[in-house]
């Protein structure tokens, strides 16, 4: 990754992407758009931005079980693909397609002779096939930032502050000794 996909990222080019590239369809980040998908606010501190980016370019690699769509096989021969939002001891509410709409089908229990859980993600492939290579490292900037327009990401000058980056290959071979170790 170049310096400039960790830094000088512009917050409101991000956030506006993220709502016109659908993730706000499915995704919450500062409290902004639907929760069908996980808030990506509140991912795992460990995935960097590299890992965002993979899971949005291959959404089925890893789906979280919460979050796992499901074929469902009907009484008339009928399947319906989706993600549960809700299950009672009748009926079954799934949503077909965010994208398309976020009302869910309501399907009497009495009319499932099958289920299935998918392994295709909900989460279509190709949602970045439009943007620009900025665009998407401004929309992974603002996920990864949890949508803190204060974050490190959206400053420029990020070199002094993690304290490499600016000595080159220059060096007496001892950088990051001292620092807990590689």
């Amino acid at each position: 990754p170049s310096a400039a996909s960790e830094a000088g990222r512009s917050y409101q080019n991000g956030r506006q992407l993220f709502q016109l590239a659908s993730c706000a369809s499915c995704h919450q980040v500062g409290g902004v758009g639907a929760a069908f998908g996980p808030d990506l606010a509140k991912l795992d501190p460990k995935q960097g931005p590299a890992d965002l980016l993979k899971n949005v370019l291959d959404p089925s690699a890893n789906i979280n079980d919460k979050y796992a769509g499901y074929a469902l096989e009907l009484a008339n021969g009928q399947v319906v693909n989706g993600l549960i939002v809700e299950e009672t001891a009748d009926a079954i509410k799934l949503v077909e397609n965010p994208l398309a709409s976020a009302v869910p089908r309501v399907i009497p229990k009495a009319d499932v002779e099958g289920r299935a859980k998918s392994k295709v993600s909900i989460m279509p492939k190709g949602l970045l096939d439009k943007l620009t290579r900025e665009e998407i490292l401004d929309l992974v900037a603002y996920v990864a930032a949890g949508g803190d327009p204060n974050h490190a990401v959206f400053q420029g000058g990020h070199a002094s502050a993690h304290g490499h980056g600016h000595g080159g290959k220059a060096g007496d071979g001892h950088h990051g000794q001292g620092s807990g170790g590689h």
